[in-house]
This record gives C-alpha cells, sequence and structure tokens, in this order.
C-alpha cells in the first residue's frame, strides 16, 4: 500500500486535496498520513516513510505558501498531479464560551492572510496567534492545548469533526479563495 503524507491533519484543506489527486492518480489502495507541514512531508519522502506528498504551493489570495517554498527550495521532485480546491475559512469558538470574551484567534498565517479584511471589520480585537494547521487549531482548542478565550479559523469540517461552535462561515476576503495543491515524489 503507499503511503501519501499531507499538510495538516484530519479535517484540513490538505486532506480534502489529498483525497482528490489520490482519485485522480488512480492510487486506490493509498493510505493518507497525516503530517502536519511541509518540512514534515519532505523528511518523510527522504527517510522512505511515504512514497507521495500532497502540499499546498499557493492561494489566490496569500500568494505562495511560504512554508512549502522554504521546505522545497533546493529539492529535486516529480508533480504527479495539481488540484485547486475552493477554500472557505470558518471561525469557530469552544462551546460554552461567550463571543464577546474571545480574545485571540489561532490559525496558520496563510487563513490569516486570506482573512485579514474580514478579521478586520467584524473581530478586530482578535489578536493572531500563528499554529502550524488550521485544522490541528481546532483539535487544540477541543483538547484544551489552547485557552478557552481563542477562536479557531479551519473548515467546517474541522471544526465539527471537533464538536465546536460555528460563529461565522466563508470568512475568506475572496469568494474566489482557491489554494494549489500538487502531488509529488522525490
Amino acid at each position: 500500500m503507499d503511503k501519501v503524507g499531507y499538510m495538516g491533519v484530519a479535517g484540513s484543506f490538505s486532506e480534502v486535496a489529498a483525497r482528490e489527486l489520490i482519485k485522480q492518480a488512480g492510487l486506490a489502495d493509498a493510505e493518507l498520513v497525516p503530517l502536519v507541514c511541509s518540512q514534515n512531508i519532505l523528511d518523510a519522502l527522504r527517510a522512505g516513510e511515504i512514497l507521495y506528498g500532497v502540499l499546498g504551493i499557493s492561494n489566490t489570495t496569500a500568494g505562495p505558501v511560504t512554508e512549502f517554498i522554504n521546505a522545497f527550495h533546493d529539492v529535486q521532485y516529480e508533480v504527479l498531479g495539481e488540484y485547486i480546491l475552493p477554500i472557505h475559512h470558518c471561525l469557530f469558538k469552544k462551546h460554552g464560551v461567550a463571543e464577546d470574551s474571545l480574545t485571540t484567534v489561532a490559525s496558520h498565517p496563510q487563513a490569516f492572510r486570506q482573512t485579514d479584511q474580514t478579521r478586520a471589520a467584524r473581530w478586530p480585537q482578535l489578536t493572531e496567534q500563528a499554529i502550524e494547521d488550521t485544522a490541528i487549531g481546532a483539535e487544540y482548542l477541543a483538547n484544551g492545548e489552547l485557552p478557552d478565550t481563542t477562536a479557531v479559523i479551519c473548515s467546517i469540517r474541522a471544526g465539527q469533526i471537533w464538536n465546536l461552535d460555528l460563529i461565522a462561515e466563508n470568512i475568506e476576503d475572496s469568494t474566489e479563495n482557491r489554494t494549489t495543491f500538487r502531488l509529488l515524489k522525490l
């Protein structure tokens, strides 16, 4: 069985893209391996722990995905497929926490860049806390690894997986917000 590493964890946009790219590539038996970030994928590819990686490379709103560029800037790889995924961000909070008590919003830096204007207009009081993945933020909040006064930006699926309360849907600044993902191997 071929192993395919992807950025993020269950509920991430990368997981959705990985499933589509696996289907397009005809890798019916592939096993998805959540590896959170680009560097982890590169390390697992080099170690032979996975055969393929799925990585976000650019976004129509926020531009190139910096972590991908930093990890893969001098690496030779083969692109086996590409998928463009519409990205719809949501804002979630922990159940039972009043929205007016929130002080911080946690998410991946790409999600911050894709929601800057909306957040400035609707939640200017929330300070940013960068974390390694949007979906992992939902997990951290649900498990108490982030303070209860934190909101998270993630996919609708990630918030639902972790039983968080939805504050707002589609908070991306552009209705044309899309991320390009690639399936690659070394």
